[in-house]
């Protein structure tokens, strides 16, 4: 039997599907019988839980799910009060640590598991990855420099400003991303806590440590840890770049959400040839589409218009000046129909600012690829936003990135 891993934490509901999509390519590419354990907190949905138990049923395996703060709340107590940053920072939920807690949390008779994030795809038979050993040290994992050492590049791996680097805890060859793990539980419960343990480790390093979990693997284990050969963790934005577009046997880490809708580019198709199977994607997908578009769109435009009011209303008898790249003056001049005396102010690549008239009957409309930049620099110069200027691309018909979504937030929102 093999056992396998997730965590997720889904307030929305919208996160559960893209480990659907993870656990569908397992089950797809495997005859072995998989036990799914998932690791949750009490955001998960009963109606996803139904939709997983409806996928995996289906291929005639199993799937458990665990309640955490349930089930150990007294240990995620003591983390708390241990790291309080580990479970109220923004960037990441406390979810993002119960990888750390899978020997506290699974049955005592179950002795090894594979660990995954919810953003991969299992694109080969999991059984060779349940096959490798993990060591005595009870993980086993992909370095970085194996895969990027597939691909012959290597001399890309610099030594981070990570203090794992400076403290000699990793090197570029010992590295590893802990989205996919095998795990020997009986050696790790022998260790003890390793949440607690971890979270001691951070604390004693505080304001130095950069991703929670990860960071507390490599202290721990980067220079024990079994090594996974390359193609068990492939980072997406590496196969593309290094590998063209070329999908192999492996599995794909989707790492920073880097998921699309456009099936010429092979490593979202893959995904989506999974996501497609799920519970998630019904007979209702282009009805749902169709409008989840409309209204964001319309979302946006009325967005958009009341920014284009405060522009009118704040700008009215004053003098505008317009503020851009030099080469595109002339476009700017024809497209508002500038006169001779209106005024077109360069600005100079590297975001600093010519000399700014902070006169209250001068407004500037900022023509600039990164605007939050220019809007930076003016309101340290004292002016505010819509009453000193404004974001000129909100007036170009041709800029409407903002009024539709894009691929991710699509899929995302689906």
């Amino acid at each position: 039997m093999i056992h396998i891993c997730y965590t997720l934490s889904d307030k929305e509901g919208n996160y559960s599907k893209f480990v659907a999509a993870s656990m569908c390519s397992v089950l797809k590419n495997t005859e072995q019988p998989v036990i799914f354990h998932l690791l949750n907190d009490n955001t998960l949905s009963e109606e996803n839980k139904e939709n997983f138990r409806s996928l995996v049923h289906s291929h005639g395996q199993q799937i458990n799910f665990y309640n955490v703060p349930q089930l150990i709340g007294a240990t995620l107590e003591k983390g708390k009060s241990i790291l309080p940053a580990g479970f109220l920072s923004k960037r990441y939920t406390q979810v993002n640590l119960y990888r750390l807690a899978i020997a506290e949390v699974l049955p005592r008779d179950i002795d090894k598991v594979i660990f995954l994030d919810a953003d991969t795809i299992v694109n080969v038979d999991i059984n060779k990855l349940w096959l490798e050993p993990t060591g005595d040290s009870g993980i086993a994992a992909v370095s970085d420099w194996s895969v990027l050492d597939h691909y012959g590049k290597t001399a890309d791996i610099k030594p981070g400003d990570s203090f794992l680097f400076k403290n000699g805890l990793a090197s570029v060859k010992t590295v590893f991303n802990a989205g996919v793990l095998l795990m020997n539980l009986d050696i790790l419960r022998q260790q003890g806590s390793l949440l607690l343990k971890g979270l001691k480790f951070l604390s004693a390093n505080n304001g130095r440590w950069e991703y929670f979990d990860n960071d507390i693997l490599i202290a721990f284990y980067s220079k024990v840890f079994h090594h996974l050969p390359w193609n068990y963790n492939i980072r997406v934005i590496w196969a593309r770049g290094y590998g063209g577009n070329k999908v192999e046997e492996g599995i794909y880490h989707y790492v920073g959400r880097d998921y699309g809708i456009n099936t010429n580019d092979s490593f979202y198709a893959l995904f989506l040839k999974f996501l497609m199977q799920t519970p998630w994607i019904d007979d209702r997908i282009i009805y749902n589409g169709y409008h989840l578009s409309k209204a964001y769109t319309f979302h946006q435009a009325r967005i958009r218009f009341s920014k284009i009011q405060q522009i009118f209303n704040k700008s009215r008898n004053k003098k505008l000046v317009f503020m851009g790249l030099e080469v595109d003056e002339v476009r700017l001049r024809n497209d508002f129909a500038l006169g001779e005396d209106d005024r077109y102010m360069f600005l100079p690549p590297g975001g600093k600012l010519p000399f700014i008239d902070s006169s209250s009957y001068i407004y500037y409309l900022v023509f600039w690829s990164d605007y939050a930049e220019i809007k930076s620099l003016l309101e340290q110069r004292g002016l505010k936003e819509f009453e000193n200027f404004a974001d000129g691309t909100l007036l170009m018909p041709e800029c409407t990135g903002d009024l539709s979504l894009d691929e991710l937030n699509y899929l995302w929102r689906l």
